[in-house]
């Protein structure tokens, strides 16, 4: 895991860019749990590995975990509700833990996934000032480039929806185009 004093410096730009309810949500979540023992994925990782490089929000927290009793100050405080479909874990549990928080009358969506830390490439960032876990660079391109097969018409017949296809694919050409920028010596005509 690499953490870098880089990713200090972002506090203030995360404060900008990241809408007041989702920010809300994130100070509750590092109140109740232990960092150390939950990492984000989906667009908050994606958030975190390429706001260096584009602007985008953060709307819904994906958090993943391993044992279900290091989220009992949030299942006892919010009611997480079960659901049985996992879009990002295929091959371990399928279930899903939701909860709904309202802050200002908004609606801030959040899925607990169980993985195993171990089978993922985490990395250590800072997110409004305080040191996460997330699912790396390279873990985030190779989900949403791997991802997007999984989700054609052809694929999902009556369950196919255009809408993640299409985010899949729009985030999988932002990594493709920071990794091709990088390799051709590029970049700091893209970064801020």
């Amino acid at each position: 895991m690499e953490l870098t004093t880089e990713n200090i410096s972002y506090e203030e730009e995360d404060r900008a860019n990241i809408y007041l309810e989702q920010q809300a949500v994130f100070e509750k979540i590092f109140q109740l749990l232990d960092s150390s023992k939950i990492a984000f994925v989906g667009g908050v990782a994606d958030y975190i590995n390429l706001r260096s490089y584009y602007e985008m929000p953060v709307h819904d927290l994906d958090i993943i975990y391993q044992d279900e009793e290091d989220l009992t100050p949030v299942i006892e405080k919010y009611n997480l509700r079960r659901h049985g479909i996992n879009f990002y874990n295929i091959n371990e549990s399928r279930e899903v833990l939701v909860s709904e928080i309202f802050i200002n009358k908004k609606r801030v969506h959040i899925d607990f996934f169980k993985r195993n830390f171990s089978k993922m490439r985490l990395q250590e960032s800072y997110l409004l000032g305080t040191k996460v876990l997330h699912t790396s660079f390279d873990e985030m391109m190779k989900f949403h480039n791997d991802h997007i097969p999984l989700l054609t018409s052809d694929t999902m017949g009556a369950n196919y929806e255009w809408r993640r296809l299409y985010k899949h694919s729009k985030k999988a050409s932002l990594y493709n185009n920071v990794r091709y920028l990088k390799e051709k010596g590029l970049l700091k005509r893209l970064t801020k």
